[in-house]
């Protein structure tokens, strides 16, 4: 009986850490938001320094359609939104000439987003072109979904 307690005392020792260091695994996966924009727009102008672009400003208006689409693209992953709209109609009261959008999901840093969306024609345009002056990035966790990190870059001119 003793041998068996204390083989249940290691086994239940063992799973509990097990437990614990899933419980925080998970929870360090999710980045914070705030580090984030702030991340992505400085290697937004790295890439743009670099191919002789003037530095896109961090717009807060933008901040707002690009949380917006961060949400709607755990459900329906596209440039049209979940109601049939394009990308844009989340710039409800915003004013701007040209507007863009970048869309990602599942890279788990800052750092592999832009890489993928540098190594992306279409994705590296909006990044690199004359005609934006300003930048919002949304940028979503959720656990529940099988990508978990959901990543949006809007443009205005």
């Amino acid at each position: 009986m003793k041998n068996f307690l204390k083989k249940f005392t290691i086994i239940a020792t063992v799973i509990l850490i097990c437990l614990s260091s899933t419980a925080l695994a998970a929870k360090s996966q999710a980045l914070n938001r705030n580090d984030s924009i702030n991340e992505i727009l400085r290697l937004v102008n790295i890439e743009r320094k670099k191919a002789g672009v003037k530095p896109l400003k961090l717009s807060r208006e933008l901040l707002r359609p690009a949380a917006i689409r961060a949400k709607e693209i755990t459900k329906v992953f596209s440039h049209t939104r979940p109601n049939g709209m394009p990308f844009n109609s989340a710039f409800y009261g915003i004013d701007y000439k040209t507007a863009g959008e970048n869309i990602a999901a599942g890279q788990t840093s800052c750092k592999m987003v832009m890489e993928q969306w540098m190594n992306s024609p279409g994705h590296r345009a909006n990044i690199l072109s004359k005609k934006y002056k300003y930048l919002g990035v949304g940028y979503l966790y959720d656990s529940k979904t099988a990508y978990k990190h959901f990543w949006v870059q809007h443009f205005k001119g």
